[in-house]
């Protein structure tokens, strides 16, 4: 049985759980950063050694879900490995002022940057006063 680890976007950093392991790999919650700002949320996932193909995010009924693999590196023979094969798992309720339809995703130096921006409606704005 896998490890899976449902997470609220408003809610501080939770801990990140120990690996599982089934199928004779990890499975792991990456760790994860939140921020929030008036136009968006931003989500930094750490993925090290993890490729952009081997990513897979899903939005569907208020919740993201991330799946990652990280596969051997197949360098020889190992003769050390704190660095092994692993999949991560992350999952995320998300609220309901989420534009879903403009979540992008990144993937650089091992960090998955997901920007989920605020629909328009629900963004502060300022409102001029006109004189009469």
């Amino acid at each position: 049985m896998s490890q899976e680890t449902t997470t609220q976007v408003t809610q501080p950093k939770p801990a990140t759980p120990a690996a599982e392991t089934t199928r004779g790999r990890p499975v792991v919650a990456p760790p994860v950063d939140i921020y929030e700002n008036q136009e968006q949320y931003l989500v930094l996932a750490d993925l090290p050694g993890v490729k952009s193909d081997d990513v897979q995010i899903r939005f569907e009924e208020g919740e993201l879900t991330i799946r990652a693999s990280r596969a051997d590196n197949g360098n020889g023979e190992v003769l050390g490995a704190e660095f092994t094969a692993a999949d991560y798992v992350r999952r995320f309720s998300i609220p309901e002022t989420v534009d879903a339809s403009k979540i992008d995703a990144k993937l650089q130096a091992g960090v998955l940057e997901l920007t989920l921006p605020k629909a328009s409606r629900v963004r502060p704005r300022q409102i001029a006063v006109k004189s009469a």
